[in-house]
């Protein structure tokens, strides 16, 4: 669960920002701007619409690795040059986006207790806004020192670094966790290294 939460607060700082200040840098204010912003909220909304009525598993791995896709079509964004492209990869991030939130939301309300929910949410709170704040002055200050081109690229591949960096550790924890788990009919080590007590038969 720390895992999850850590890597989306830690992605919302990759890319938050370059949605605003890096999207005005590749088309300018205006028009183009409002459409490709509207364009991606839209494809949001129908991601996660369309993810409601499926049944996932894996939702933590889930969660992750779609920072890694996201960061796949979000890399070419600096090198657009027609707003039909642009829209075209937002739709696949905006997409994205929402299977980097709707797992998260399932897993949070599946893995934390309800009486310890509202406390749990109002510690990722705090985390969230402050990605949000931070990634306007990352994407800037990225932009100004890379240039545009330059500033997606590293956007995206910080993204796939952190969502591979993310799986790897879930996977490593799950292992960890495997052998010490019980498993049905199968006695814990000590229990089975113990030596058997004879029980006396029914009415001794």
């Amino acid at each position: 669960m720390l895992v999850v939460i850590v890597t989306f607060v830690l992605a919302l700082a990759l890319t938050s920002g370059f949605l605003t200040v890096g999207l005005v840098a590749v088309v300018g204010q205006g028009g183009r701007y409002g459409l490709l912003l509207g364009v991606a909220g839209v494809s949001e909304v129908a991601g996660a619409l369309l993810l409601a009525g499926l049944r996932m598993r894996g939702l933590a791995l889930a969660a992750v690795l779609a920072w890694a896709l996201l960061g796949i079509f979000r890399a070419p964004l600096g090198i657009v040059t027609s707003t039909a492209g642009a829209a075209v990869l937002l739709i696949a991030t905006g997409l994205a986006w929402a299977l980097t939130d709707i797992p998260l939301i399932a897993l949070v309300q599946q893995r934390i207790p309800s009486h310890r929910l509202a406390k749990a949410l109002g510690l990722w709170e705090p985390g969230v806004a402050g990605a949000l704040a931070v990634s306007p002055f990352v994407a800037s200050t990225t932009i100004a020192l890379t240039g545009v081109k330059d500033a997606f690229l590293l956007s995206g591949a910080a993204l796939v670094v952190l969502a591979l960096t993310a799986a790897l550790t879930l996977a490593r924890t799950a292992g960890a966790q495997r052998p010490g788990q019980l498993r049905i009919g199968v006695p814990p080590r000590a229990e089975a290294e113990q030596p058997a007590v004879a029980r006396s038969p029914p009415g001794d």
